[in-house]
C-alpha cells in the first residue's frame, strides 16, 4: 500500500489552503513553520524531498529545477504547480489538491507513477 499524499507549500500558496487541506485529514507543511520562508527555490524542493511531501508552488521555475535535478540523477516527491491566474482562488486550489489525494486514495493513481519525479501542472 502506498503512504498517504503529503504536501509542503512555499510562501506562494496561501495559509487557508493548507488550513483546508487539515480539516479534510491532509497533511501539509508550509515553508513559514519550518523556517524556510526566506529559502529559495532549489531548498523549498531538497526540504520537500527530504520529508516525502509533494511541493506545491505557483513559481513556474520549477520546471528548470526539475529539468536539472533529472538530468543529475536526484529525485523528488512531486511538484505541483498552480497557474498564477489560480493564486488568490483558495477554493480551486483545496479542489484540485484534494483531487489529486483522492486519485491517490482509491488506487486511481500511485504516487510512484504518477507523482513521484512528475511535475503536475494545473492551469484551468
Amino acid at each position: 500500500m502506498t503512504r498517504p499524499t503529503a504536501y509542503y507549500f512555499d510562501t506562494h500558496i496561501p495559509a487557508a489552503v493548507a488550513q483546508q487541506l487539515r480539516l479534510r485529514g491532509i497533511t501539509v507543511v508550509r515553508c513559514e513553520e519550518v523556517g524556510l520562508a526566506a529559502a529559495d527555490d532549489v531548498e523549498h524542493l531538497e526540504y520537500a524531498t527530504s520529508i516525502s511531501h509533494i511541493l506545491v508552488s505557483h513559481d513556474r521555475d520549477f520546471w528548470d529545477i526539475h529539468a536539472d535535478w533529472l538530468a543529475n540523477g536526484l529525485h523528488h516527491a512531486g511538484i505541483v504547480l498552480f497557474n498564477n491566474q489560480l493564486q488568490g482562488n483558495v477554493g480551486r486550489l483545496v479542489s484540485e489538491l484534494v483531487e489529486l489525494c483522492e486519485m491517490i486514495e482509491t488506487g486511481a493513481g500511485t504516487l510512484e507513477q504518477d507523482v513521484y519525479n512528475q511535475v503536475y501542472e494545473i492551469k484551468r
